[in-house]
């Protein structure tokens, strides 16, 4: 693949394939040239990490070569046992040499493509808020804008060579794309949330059944976390809601409450019973809606956020016109809150 790139006019015969063992100390040369030593996922530091996951099938990388065998740049697609059904495209990084060669897209379709080979219901990614080429990329690739995921990465602790917002910490913009899930079944939504709903599932070419109604449960509710010690940011998946629900909230954000620059994000799960009882509990938590992920392999997610004492800034989230509709509902539901 010829590249030209942009301000010197230099041209590289790049080859794009999936990465070997044999190239983990070069992807891990490419990540610290981008990031340091600060990259958000540890195991990525060591050839060990980089072996168990791709051999494993949880990181499928792919690399751009240069003829002097040098690794340019890398995607990865990620499959998590916290996202079923779905492949992650993760891990866009190019090394500063070669930017400016346009290698951000075919890295990335590389990966779509390795991706397109599993039986996947849909595939995601979460782009740094920082990095608008991300959300160009995406929308390049047919991936439809879903939302955004606030304050993830307390910025004093992830360096990177892009300028940061007027936020407390990074934000994650999130897309999808549709791949072998064709109905989203049967779901609920509040009333404010339908319209945005529709401008989402209409761009992904997914129809969905709307609940009218949703009995509040009875049962003891399922759930996922994880909790980012470096960044302050807990992680929540309500898999099914129940009758525990306000109360398992209410125990993590006590326990979150006194330490300083913590933030949570939380997955509702629309697909089964008890998501109404559950959105309206989240809402007088002070939690805010921030953006949907559907085409899950066990149900159609809505986004949820509690920046507990952080403040939510929105103005200097760089974002393609594709996440204006999501921001101005994020707005609306912020000035409730405040």
């Amino acid at each position: 693949m010829l590249l030209q790139q942009k301000d010197s006019g230099k041209t590289i015969n790049f080859t794009l394939r999936a990465a070997r063992s044999e190239d983990a100390s070069k992807i891990i040369s490419c990540i610290r040239d981008a990031y340091g030593d600060t990259y958000v996922k540890p195991f990525l530091y060591s050839p060990e990490g980089i072996i168990h996951h791709q051999q494993s099938g949880e990181m499928c990388f792919s690399v751009a070569e240069t003829p002097d065998g040098d690794i340019a740049g890398i995607t990865a697609c990620e499959y998590s046992e916290h996202f079923p059904g779905l492949g992650e495209i993760a891990c866009q990084v190019v090394c500063r040499e070669y930017n400016g060669f346009g290698l951000a897209l075919p890295l990335a379709c590389h990966s779509m493509h390795q991706a397109q080979l599993r039986p996947l219901s849909g595939q995601f990614a979460r782009a740094l808020g920082c990095h608008l080429i991300s959300q160009k990329t995406l929308d390049g690739m047919g991936f439809t804008a879903c939302g955004f995921l606030l304050n993830v990465f307390d910025k004093t602790r992830f360096l990177h060579r892009y300028q940061n917002g007027d936020y407390a910490k990074i934000p994650q913009s999130v897309a999808v794309k549709r791949q072998d899930k064709t109905h989203g079944g049967s779901i609920w939504l509040p009333a404010e949330l339908q319209q945005a709903a529709r401008n989402v599932y209409e761009g992904l070419g997914l129809p969905y059944t709307l609940r009218e109604s949703d009995p509040a449960p009875s049962h003891p509710g399922r759930w996922d976390e994880e909790y980012n010690e470096a960044h302050g940011t807990l992680t929540l998946w309500s898999r099914q809601c129940g009758s525990d629900f306000a109360s398992y909230l209410d125990q993590r954000l006590s326990a979150l409450s006194s330490r300083p620059g913590q933030t949570v994000n939380l997955y509702l799960n629309l697909s089964l019973p008890g998501c109404a009882a559950a959105y309206a509990a989240a809402r007088q938590m002070g939690f805010l809606f921030t953006g949907f992920l559907p085409c899950g392999g066990d149900g159609e997610y809505l986004i949820l956020h509690h920046p507990l004492s952080l403040p939510v800034n929105l103005d200097n989230i760089p974002h393609i016109p594709q996440y204006a509709p999501i921001l101005a509902q994020i707005r609306r539901q912020l000035c409730q809150i405040l």
